[in-house]
């Protein structure tokens, strides 16, 4: 009997051809040294008996003082605490706009989409700041309002308390949010909804019966996702927690390597937890991923997208939306200005200025972080996606044995905190030329945003058809011919799409570069962070609004050069 290949059947021969073998090669070797490494010193370090050799004799003295610490237990009660109202919080919301925009017919849905993704461009350092301006129990600008208009002081907000951490988290995470529910919403079977309709429900039942239960995979996946990253944020804890003494453990790892005396191994320690805490969030939303087609709901026939008509009510979800716009984006940056540009923030004391801003724009520490925050977020996103393209490319072109592995391996870092991720690369490189210069920072950073680039880039070959490049190897183009000219080509949305992204975290991190950074190698974000430190808060709103100019400026230079075309409908 002779059996003829299909292209299916012949690809995992062309895995075994020697450029597919070195370049599954060059893949491992990159993970190792970037992302597996640097984790497996987390753990050694925390039962190494001298924490600046890991290699020397072990001990569990620093696992034993952490895991058998009431106190740390304390601490680990409310660091889930606060990351789980966060990640419901901004799902809850997310979800709400995700319906509004996707399946009513609410006006202006561009602008308002626009709108609600606005906030991923405030540092949630610079953010936490914007609301302290806000709402400080005696300074803030909202309470000082309220009590020259003769409000009761129970109308009054206190920004420093655990409730508003939490708020002001979730605000921050609610464009993930609305990112993970929007796209089930709009491929959902617009029939379900209308079926539902003609049984005689209203909107608001069909949304909670029907709508609701569709996308309820999506909605857990973005808990997870939100509480798994929020698990891990050390700078909005660290400024508006320490009025009220609370220190999660992302904080107690920063003050346990920064205070004095030092403990690396009760850092490394309490650093395991925070991983063992991110894995099983990870492997909940992994598992929650793997249950989303028992929701299936996008079918093979035509679909007549009708959205549902708001009538009146149109008027309070707009008001809604502009409240939303308000708390997130046009408040925060007016109280940043008015910091910035004022000498006083009390409101009978205004007055204007530009001599903070000059004066901030002048000092050396500026325009030394200006430029190794534009180098480092540039070279770390170029580096992040390709490497991320390399790893993609093995994992959904390469039919090869180890791909399911090294795609965990690249998404792991998901399910390392940066501060925690911070430690294993500063023992790594420790006592190399590396260590203390703006390199070691691009590694770090390349290592903890693999996981977002590759994911994008791995949803951009996923929607070319393999097709093309069997033709173009048929045309007698070899393998860098044929992604030179077909596979990179029809990847430029993604590329594009993934090197944006990747240069917006960066350039908002704090939480990776707080353990690496110095004096030579300061970043817009740490400098930021040491002014607030400072107490000197004109200075640290200074930073932010720039943190905010240089990301829309590089988002302006990339679609110019790039030219990727409307990114947000073809992701």
């Amino acid at each position: 009997m002779v059996t003829l290949a299909t292209p299916e059947t012949s690809q995992p021969r062309e895995t075994r051809a020697p450029g597919h073998r070195a370049l599954v090669a060059l893949v491992v070797v990159i993970l190792t040294v970037l992302v597996f490494l640097p984790t497996a010193l987390v753990f050694v370090r925390a039962i190494s008996e001298d924490p600046r050799d890991p290699l020397s004799t072990f001990t569990l003295e620093a696992l034993a003082e952490s895991y058998g610490s009431m106190e740390i237990w304390k601490i680990l009660a409310q660091t889930m605490a606060m990351s789980l109202g966060c990640g419901l919080l901004a799902t809850v919301i997310g979800s709400a706009l995700a319906w509004i925009v996707a399946r009513t017919d609410v006006p202006m849905r561009r602008l308002l989409e626009l709108i609600v993704i606005a906030p991923l461009f405030l540092s949630p350092f610079i953010g936490a700041l914007a609301f302290l301006e806000l709402g400080a129990p005696n300074t803030g600008l909202l309470n000082q309002i309220a009590r020259d208009i003769g409000l009761p002081s129970w109308v009054s907000i206190d920004v420093m308390t655990f409730e508003w951490l939490i708020i002001i988290l979730a605000l921050h995470y609610v464009p993930y949010g609305y990112l993970l529910v929007s796209g089930s919403l709009q491929n959902m079977d617009a029939s379900l909804e209308e079926a539902s309709h003609m049984n005689g429900r209203g909107t608001l039942q069909t949304a909670l019966r029907i709508s609701l239960p569709a996308i309820r995979h999506a909605m857990l996946s973005s808990v997870m996702f939100i509480t798994i990253s929020a698990t891990g944020m050390f700078s909005v804890p660290a400024l508006l927690g320490a009025k009220m003494d609370f220190r999660p453990l992302a904080v107690t790892v920063y003050h346990a390597t920064n205070g004095y005396p030092s403990d690396y191994a009760l850092a490394a320690a309490l650093g395991t937890m925070l991983v063992l805490l991110s894995v099983i969030g990870l492997w909940l939303y992994q598992r929650s991923l793997r249950q989303s087609s028992k929701f299936v709901t996008v079918t093979g026939r035509s679909q007549n997208r009708k959205k549902v008509k708001l009538g009146n009510g149109r008027y309070v979800v707009v008001f809604l939306l502009v409240l939303y716009a308000l708390v997130t984006t046009v408040l925060p940056y007016a109280a940043l200005g008015l910091r910035a540009f004022s000498t006083s923030t009390n409101l009978s004391e205004i007055n204007f200025t530009t001599k903070i801003f000059t004066d901030v724009l002048s000092t050396p520490e500026l325009n030394n972080a200006l430029v190794n925050t534009v180098l480092v977020s540039a070279v770390t996103a170029i580096g992040a996606v390709a490497v991320g393209l390399l790893t993609s490319y093995v994992t959904e072109r390469v039919r090869h044995k180890g791909s399911g592995l090294l795609n965990s391996i690249a998404m792991s870092p998901l399910a390392v905190p940066g501060i925690v991720f911070a430690t294993g690369v500063f023992v790594m490189y420790l006592g190399t030329p590396l260590y203390g210069t703006l390199a070691i920072m691009v590694v770090a950073y390349i290592a903890s945003y693999l996981p977002h680039a590759t994911r994008v880039t791995g949803n951009g070959f996923a929607q070319i058809d393999k097709s093309l490049e069997e033709a173009s190897r048929m045309c007698g183009a070899n393998q860098a011919r044929m992604m030179s000219t077909v596979l990179l080509p029809l990847m430029r949305p993604s590329i594009a799409a993934a090197i944006i992204m990747v240069f917006l975290f960066t350039v908002r991190e704090i939480n990776t570069a707080i353990l690496l950074y110095t004096p030579d190698t300061m970043l817009l974000s740490i400098l930021s962070f040491n002014y607030a430190q400072q107490a000197s808060l004109p200075s640290a709103a200074v930073v932010g609004l720039l943190e905010t100019a240089l990301m829309i400026a590089w988002i302006v230079v990339m679609r110019v050069l790039l030219r990727p075309g409307n990114l947000h409908n073809r992701a």
